[in-house]
């Protein structure tokens, strides 16, 4: 398979998509293992794990108010779904399987919840489903609006020499 420009640009995007998700204002953390543990992290992260749908955008919603408020829900929701909307551009023109609507999601689906559960492991993250949510939802976005006009296959397809 020779390399061609898509790929370069999409590992230049999983390059950022990582900086933003793991060191971007974060520390990985791994001390964990030594510390206890399993239990040990399960215990740091007991205040911010949430495995309920909408309880966290509900919150952001219920505690909105024009100074704070506004910019939560818009870096919050707006940023998950903004995040990752490059995603849903990517990954149907990487391979033709991922073109098929129902594949495409079920494999965002199972990246974003990889996502989030490294972010808990490492500590640079909360595991929340509403961000995982929003994250399909943004490349679910990306996917749709971002379609592959064939004018477009030209400059993507071109290989690097």
């Amino acid at each position: 398979m020779k390399l061609k420009a898509i790929h370069v640009f999409y590992v230049l995007y999983l390059l950022g998509l990582f900086y933003i998700l793991f060191l971007y204002n974060r520390q990985i953390d791994l001390s964990w293992i030594v510390k206890g543990g399993w239990n040990e992290l399960v215990e740091l992260h007991r205040s911010r794990t949430n495995l309920i749908f909408f309880r966290t955008i509900l919150r952001y919603l219920q505690t909105m108010n024009y100074a704070t408020g506004m910019r939560n829900i818009i870096v919050n929701i707006g940023g998950h779904m903004l995040l990752f909307t490059p995603f849903g551009f990517f990954l149907p023109r990487l391979h033709p399987r991922w073109q098929k609507p129902f594949a495409f999601i079920l494999m965002a689906t199972i990246v974003m919840f990889i996502i989030e559960g490294l972010q808990f492991v490492t500590l640079s993250g909360s595991f929340d489903v509403d961000d995982a949510m929003l994250n399909v939802i943004g490349a679910w976005l990306g996917f749709l609006f971002l379609r592959k006009p064939e004018i477009e296959r030209d400059f993507y397809d071109r290989e690097i020499s």
